[in-house]
């Protein structure tokens, strides 16, 4: 699986360590076997830094003896490519995360060496070079990295251990602005880990009667004052809710499927996208994630796909994936995670997603609806 996430920090390029310990808080969540390309253009504002982009991550899937590299990573290696190529980077640094990468001569590195190269290869048509590639078994205070270079033993001053990555600036900075640094992709995953099935099931129930409820009302709406004064209204009782969640109320079963049927309407839920980039962003957010463990599929594709996009707006890439992959198992047709999955696949930034939400700030205002100015962008 390719996780993508990106930075826009100087970062003095001093130590191989301090890289190593900040991956976590780059990427949001602590890797195992992984490969981690990050790449770099020279900082203007700061000389003899450079800037982190893009910071790409896929499962270390290494060979056995007498095997090719599996294909699933030259995959890989060619979106890294293109991230690279497009966002003008000249190099990158590469992490492997490996139990079996405890020393330059262990079993492992062969292996590890061959998927280097084709990596290296990969990068070099699109200009790029690796500047380093360092080799840890885990990524935890005090373990050992070494440096993976030619076909010996690198020399003493190529090793060294990894400081302590909750003490890392890049992770200080994560939790300034609000971000959080999770132990696994395990536990990000967990997050949006369905509720139990009695509890979905109740919800499930209700769905009926408020499909039959919202149909009624919704027709009701629109003989009284229009399309658009029907979608009102129902925007408006989202809001409500999202309120209502971040004042300490909670959802009941029949409220939750309400949602479940308001969200299914396209022009509500495209309205709903401008929230990501404003100041209700953690409201609805905490909203839709009650909603992704507590709806029955396909419903919580929904509610799943907000998350994602609020998720990638603000560059927590793999927090987008996560929930845009929930998305997609609930709902394999559903357009908008489809959508936002291959941008993310596809390494573009979050500022390129973004005009989604501008568009929803457009829905609101036709619909009457005011919303907060969106955050700057930084």
């Amino acid at each position: 699986m390719t996780t993508f996430a990106s930075s826009s920090r100087p970062l003095r390029l001093t130590e191989p360590g301090e890289l190593i310990a900040a991956v976590p808080a780059l990427l949001g969540f602590t890797p195992t076997r992984s490969l981690i390309v990050v790449s770099l253009t020279p900082s203007h504002d700061t000389p003899g830094s450079a800037t982190i982009g893009a910071v790409m991550r896929h499962d270390l899937l290494l060979p056995d003896v007498g095997d090719p590299v599996p294909d699933v990573m030259g995959a890989a290696f060619t979106r890294f490519g293109t991230v690279c190529a497009r966002d003008g980077a000249d190099a990158v640094l590469v992490v492997l995360v490996d139990a079996g990468l405890e020393r330059p001569g262990g079993p492992a590195v062969g292996a590890a060496r061959r998927i280097v190269d084709d990596l290296v290869e990969e990068l070099a048509r699109h200009g790029v070079d690796v500047a380093g590639v360092h080799a840890v078994p885990e990524i935890d205070t005090g373990r050992e990295w070494f440096t993976l270079c030619g076909d010996s033993a690198c020399d003493d001053a190529s090793r060294g251990t990894v400081p302590d990555p909750n003490a890392s600036p890049v992770a200080a900075a994560r939790v300034y602005e609000g971000g959080l640094i999770r132990r696994s992709r395990t536990e990000l995953a967990g997050v949006l880990e369905p509720l139990s099935m009695p509890v979905r099931s109740r919800v499930a129930g209700y769905i009926d009667d408020a499909v039959d409820s919202r149909d009624l009302a919704y027709e009701l709406a629109v003989r009284a004052g229009g399309r658009d004064h029907a979608d009102r209204l129902e925007l408006e009782s989202v809001l409500d809710r999202i309120a209502d969640l971040d004042n300490g109320i909670e959802l009941l079963a029949p409220e939750s499927a309400e949602l479940a049927v308001l969200l299914s309407n396209p022009t509500v839920r495209d309205a709903l996208l401008a929230l990501a980039a404003g100041p209700y962003a953690d409201a609805a957010e905490r909203l839709w994630i009650t909603l992704t463990r507590t709806l029955p599929d396909p419903e919580r594709a929904e509610a799943a796909a907000l998350v994602g996009f609020g998720a990638y707006v603000r560059g927590d890439g793999p927090f987008a994936g996560v929930a845009l992959g929930v998305a997609l198992e609930s709902n394999p047709r559903h357009r908008l995670a489809d959508l936002l999955d291959q941008a993310l696949q596809a390494g573009l930034r979050p500022h390129t997603v973004r005009g989604l939400a501008d568009t929803g700030y457009e829905i609101a205002a036709r619909l009457g609806v005011p919303l907060p100015p969106p955050d700057p962008v930084v």
